[in-house]
């Protein structure tokens, strides 16, 4: 899978892609959102060895979720001045030493220091995937490789919580977080054989990125809890819309300086904001259907939490199912076309469950949730593609970090979302048209730009295989 590497740069791969190089992305990916799904499961079992509230265990999702809106922009920034191969090993083994100190804690707080340490080796891999496919995969056939690796994301949310329950059961709450060390360590060995070298080395991040790290953070943190504040009686409202003005203040902030340049310039180029911003509502859709479904399937039509667990399977499925036919068919016909087709399944989707009744059975609703699935699965792979085909190759890193960021934000978005329709409108359980209806509005909004999307621009040098290394602008 190697070859010859220069100083000037990473060889021209014979084969077209290294597969090696992808799969090595995809078991980071998968493994990240086995890790990610897996904690809610462990919880209780967390909280009996830590003898510790719920309310103190959500600390447990916070320390990872939070650190990683802080910090996987500025990780984008390091990557586009690194070596990518070098890069991703660190992160990847990173992750693994990390889980490794998550499994040997002995107090909540260690634990959540250590899930403070995993989000930052996460951030770097979820930075650092796309633009190491970039590297590694002709610009003509980089659907494929961005479909495998956008299927192993959801098989990962599935297989997280029944295989995380599986192994808690048989062997301890330890298990479930040792698991990832194996998976790391196959996924670093990979990318070294596998992934081109660069010129420009590892290096520690600039001391001023500490800032940002510290205002998106703050920005991040005041959204999203705005968001959910927001949507409760009485004081919360009030504090909600406080928390997002202070948000939304300090992203501005954060958007005049120096270092937000890079993200300000990939949003000035429409061939990749709007593909940023369809993936942006896409997940917003996903968070909704994953945060309303439940209680439409337990607390109305009645069904047990087995058969909702199932019925939700059937989202990841579609994803699963379609996301490498969405990969392929990008390659012989371009992203767009085939990204079109999957906003159009979205939102039929969608549209199908807003009339959801409680006269529905669990059937009625699993192939609602696939069409969205299949439809999730022919956007992700495709658009991903498209913006990394579309991206300056000294800004892949960047871009591949915003494109993380924004799935992220959505997924957490879509609930607070939903949640505020369905509490205006009374919260009633037989009444969760609006919520849906929200995820609707979203999937439009993401078929409208991808239909108002030109194909990207064809890479300059259409006979060069792969995008070498670039220093940051």
């Amino acid at each position: 899978m190697t070859s010859p590497e220069t100083s000037s740069g990473p060889a021209p791969p014979t084969e077209g892609i290294r597969w090696g190089a992808v799969i090595a992305c995809g078991l980071a990916v998968f493994i990240t959102a086995v890790d990610l799904n897996v904690v809610g499961v462990a919880l209780p079992a967390l909280g009996a060895r830590f003898d510790a509230a719920p309310a103190a265990m959500q600390w447990v999702i916070l320390a990872y979720a939070l650190p990683m809106v802080a910090l996987i922009l500025p990780a984008g920034r390091w990557g586009d001045t690194v070596d990518k191969r070098e890069a991703f090993v660190f992160a990847v083994v990173g992750f693994g030493l990390a889980s490794v100190f998550v499994a040997v804690s002995q107090s909540l707080e260690m634990m959540i220091v250590a899930r403070v340490v995993q989000a930052l080796f996460g951030a770097l891999i979820s930075s650092l995937v796309l633009a190491t496919i970039a590297q590694s995969v002709r610009p003509q056939l980089m659907g494929r490789a961005m479909g495998l690796v956008a299927s192993l994301g959801p098989l990962g949310g599935a297989v997280g919580p029944a295989g995380g329950g599986l192994l808690i059961d048989a062997l301890g709450w330890q298990a479930a977080f040792l698991i990832n060390v194996p998976v790391c360590l196959v996924a670093a060995w990979l990318a070294w054989v596998s992934v081109p070298r660069g010129t420009l080395g590892l290096h520690p991040p600039r001391p001023r990125w500490l800032i940002d790290v510290l205002m998106l953070g703050v920005a991040g943190t005041a959204l999203l809890l705005g968001l959910q504040e927001f949507g409760r009686p009485g004081a919360g409202a009030a504090i909600g819309g406080v928390l997002l003005v202070a948000g939304i203040v300090t992203l501005v902030f954060w958007l005049r300086r120096k270092d937000a340049k890079p993200v300000m310039a990939l949003f000035a180029d429409p061939f990749v904001n709007r593909w940023l911003i369809a993936l942006l509502f896409g997940a917003v859709l996903s968070g909704v259907l994953n945060f309303i479904t439940p209680f439409l399937l337990v607390d109305g039509i009645g069904v047990s939490n087995g058969v909702t667990g199932f019925t939700m399977l059937a989202l990841s499925a579609g994803m699963v199912v379609f996301a490498p036919l969405g990969g392929a068919l990008t390659d012989r016909s371009g992203p767009r076309p085939v990204s079109i087709v999957g906003g159009i399944l979205l939102l039929a989707g969608a549209t199908l469950l807003v009339s959801g009744s409680t006269e529905w059975g669990a059937v009625d609703i699993a192939w609602r949730l696939a069409l969205v699935g299949a439809g999730t699965g022919l956007l992700a792979g495709p658009t991903q593609a498209a913006v990394m085909m579309s991206a300056p190759p000294h800004l892949g890193a960047t871009a591949g970090a915003l494109s993380a960021l924004l799935l992220n934000l959505g997924f957490a978005v879509g609930p607070a979302a939903g949640s505020l329709a369905w509490q205006l409108t009374g919260g009633e359980i037989t009444r969760t048209g609006p919520a849906y209806l929200v995820g609707a509005a979203a999937a439009t909004i993401a078929l409208a730009l991808l239909v108002a999307t030109r194909r990207p621009r064809p890479p300059a040098t259409p006979e060069a295989p792969v995008a070498k290394e670039q220093p940051a602008g």
